[in-house]
């Protein structure tokens, strides 16, 4: 897996997974996830919660933000910003990474 962003920050058609150094549980409507490389934690509210659990691998900043635009009836480009913003920063914290492709 590559956690190198694109260049100008075209992640659109990237597929974010979950880092093997994290865990996570969702309680209550939100995830709570671990980073055991830093051994900090995260509470997600409901949008981040929504977005964290799309992100296995298989599917695509775009998919993720096109749900994320349909589910809380907000703008789809909005939505792409938000999504690629808030998955940036998890890749960043070593939440995430980027997948070459779909995961199976």
């Amino acid at each position: 897996m590559n956690q190198e962003a694109n260049p100008g920050g075209q992640d659109l058609d990237r597929y974010p997974a979950k880092s093997k150094d994290t865990a996570h549980r969702i309680m209550a409507g939100e995830a709570i996830a671990v980073n055991f490389q830093s051994s900090f934690f995260y509470s997600l509210n409901q949008v981040g919660t929504f977005i964290w659990e799309r992100c296995d691998g298989r599917h695509t900043v775009s998919q993720i933000a096109a749900a994320l635009a349909e589910e809380y009836d907000v703008d789809r480009d909005q939505a792409a910003r938000d999504c690629q913003e808030f998955i940036a920063g998890l890749v960043a914290e070593g939440m995430l990474t980027w997948s070459s492709g779909p995961e199976v």
